[in-house]
């Protein structure tokens, strides 16, 4: 087999694998919302360093609070504000909290939820390896030296319940990084770069279980017309304006949700009358159809709210007209 008819045979098979995932995949509703299952204001403390590496504990803390800024339905206190009003107040914000000053740091800062642990091993173990400079008839016809470097950064991240100062959550994280370089030669800011790329793997982490944890996702849309698509439904085309003669459609698709959530449901008609309640019981990914029939309704605006586990989750305004 020539490399001409290797790349063709590699470029059909990637056009059959799309296509594939175009016919079985269902389409996501438009709207996606993220509740939050408790308030989540979070402080980011020092970490501790018990590494040989200089100073990683400040660039693993940076990237987790750069990360947990960008999260939906996390708020974080201001990391300066914050080391000034424990520096005032005489608190530190690094080494093993008490559950006391945990508290009291909660309280003068109004946050649920900190933040803090340590980061126990930089490890930067490096290799010699063989490069191909050249490739002929895909044959390796000239080879150069180089060296694979490895930075591995292991921390122990701690989540506090900042009005009870318990640890509610403790997870060991490990965040990596590799390079292959030239005759052994980095560039780019070297080993600090790629220590600074292992702690942003680590934040994505914390940022993805914080979110996990502490928060449900879905998508939701409303529609004229539906149709089943395996374990799930496909509407036509999303809508806002219906008619009396029309039946609205609901689609939920549950992303990011716990098994046996509480999913409740209200169609409310433009006097904030609820004619529909509807008490469900979900599973993560789960897919529900729900309708309303809007035969005999007076035209006006109406919604349908969702809840999830009795925190408000949406609000869907529509609007009915009469049929000229």
């Amino acid at each position: 087999m020539n490399e001409a008819t290797a790349v063709l045979i590699a470029f059909v098979a990637v056009v059959l694998l799309a296509a594939t995932l175009v016919l079985v995949a269902i389409p996501e509703p438009p709207e996606r919302v993220v509740v939050a299952t408790e308030r989540l204001d979070v402080a980011v403390l020092e970490l501790r360093n018990s590494s040989t590496w200089d100073r990683v504990e400040e660039t693993v803390r940076s990237r987790i609070e750069s990360r947990l800024v960008n999260s939906d339905s996390v708020d974080v206190y201001s990391r300066r504000q914050l080391d000034m009003l424990l520096m005032e107040q005489a608190l530190s914000s690094s080494g093993v909290l008490d559950p006391t000053t945990a508290v009291e740091i909660g309280t003068l800062t109004g946050v649920t939820k900190l933040i803090t642990g340590s980061v126990f091993a930089v490890d930067t173990p490096s290799r010699e390896v063989t490069l191909c400079a050249r490739w002929e008839n895909n044959e390796c016809t000239e080879t150069i030296p180089g060296t694979e470097y490895t930075v591995t950064v292991r921390a122990q991240i701690e989540i506090i319940d900042a009005q009870t100062g318990k640890i509610e959550r403790s997870v060991d994280l490990i965040g990596k990084d590799e390079v292959v370089a030239e005759y052994g030669e980095l560039c780019c800011g070297g080993l600090d770069a790629m220590v600074a790329k292992a702690a942003t793997s680590i934040a994505d982490r914390v940022a993805a279980y914080v979110s996990s944890t502490y928060t449900r996702e879905m998508r939701y849309g409303l529609y004229p017309a539906v149709e089943e698509k395996r374990d799930g439904y496909v509407g036509e085309e999303t809508a806002s304006r219906f008619t009396v003669e029309e039946t609205v459609y609901l689609i939920v698709h549950f992303t990011g949700t716990e098994d046996r959530d509480l999913f409740d449901l209200e169609w409310v008609d433009p006097d904030g009358t609820v004619l529909v309640r509807i008490e469900d019981v979900i599973d993560d990914g789960d897919w529900r159809l729900y309708e309303l029939d809007l035969a005999g309704r007076e035209a006006g605006r109406y919604w349908v709210n969702g809840f999830l586990n009795a925190t408000p989750a949406f609000e869907a305004p529509f609007s009915v007209a009469a049929v000229p």
